[in-house]
């Protein structure tokens, strides 16, 4: 197992490149980042639009979350793949996953980012516009920034899992981790055991300590929101006085 990483270890960490196309363990962690940079802007936009006091918008929105999350992403993946080429001519591979994998991602951080507000109290946002923020400025300026400390743990589980999600883009053919392992298979025939093997510990090399970092966020928050929600609950009667 050691013998085929020490002779395989460059294409398994950058595919063909820079002969051949950027793959490997540098095009998983680089969709992994995108992804998660764009889908937590994706996610905000859609939780807006669930919380819209403009109910059309609001069910619209809801449907659109209900649709992403409900059929398997494979299925969204083979849906872009075909329909992405339409419109963009000559689209690369990697921007087919990076679309999945934000939307996808953004509709489930939607719900993450909803919970993170609603965990607030709600005199935050009725005190806001009582000193007169408009709606959006409320959210913007008073709720998001507190609802941020209520997400990082369900953001930090979300990018493990986008991690993993990066691997359905060898079903199209993307030179990503995955691939490149089973390319490998293909070229060495009878070294399927070891190389596997090797793929499993890579995703776990990545995902565990992220996980563990998570966990870690989680306790250390846990405990914080009781003092401040006691001062939070004296704050507003000593405003009120």
């Amino acid at each position: 197992m050691w013998e085929i990483l020490n002779t395989y270890w460059l294409q398994l960490l950058i595919g063909y490149y820079p002969e051949g196309p950027l793959g490997g363990l540098a095009m998983t962690l680089l969709l992994a980042l995108a992804g998660l940079a764009l889908a937590m802007p994706a996610g905000l936009i859609v939780c807006l639009g669930l919380i819209s006091p403009w109910r059309p918008l609001a069910r619209l929105v809801e449907l659109f979350v209900f649709y992403m999350r409900s059929v398997p992403l494979i299925i969204h993946l083979l849906w872009v793949y075909f329909l992405l080429p339409l419109l963009i001519k000559g689209a690369p591979l990697w921007l087919v996953v990076l679309v999945v994998i934000t939307l996808f991602n953004g509709a489930y951080l939607s719900q993450t980012i909803r919970a993170g507000i609603d965990a607030l109290p709600r005199g935050q946002y009725e005190a806001a516009r009582s000193l007169g923020f408009s709606h959006g400025s409320a959210l913007r300026l008073v709720i998001l920034p507190q609802a941020l400390r209520n997400m990082l743990p369900s953001i930090v589980s979300q990018f493990v899992l986008l991690i993993k999600e990066t691997a359905l883009g060898s079903v199209i053919g993307l030179h990503e981790m995955t691939l490149e392992f089973m390319g490998l298979n293909d070229t060495l025939g009878n070294k399927a055991v070891p190389i596997f093997t090797l793929l499993g510990l890579a995703y776990f090399a990545l995902c565990y300590p992220l996980t563990v970092l998570g966990r870690h966020v989680e306790r250390r928050f846990a405990a914080a929101p009781r003092g401040s929600n006691a001062n939070a609950g004296v704050e507003p009667v000593a405003g009120q006085t």
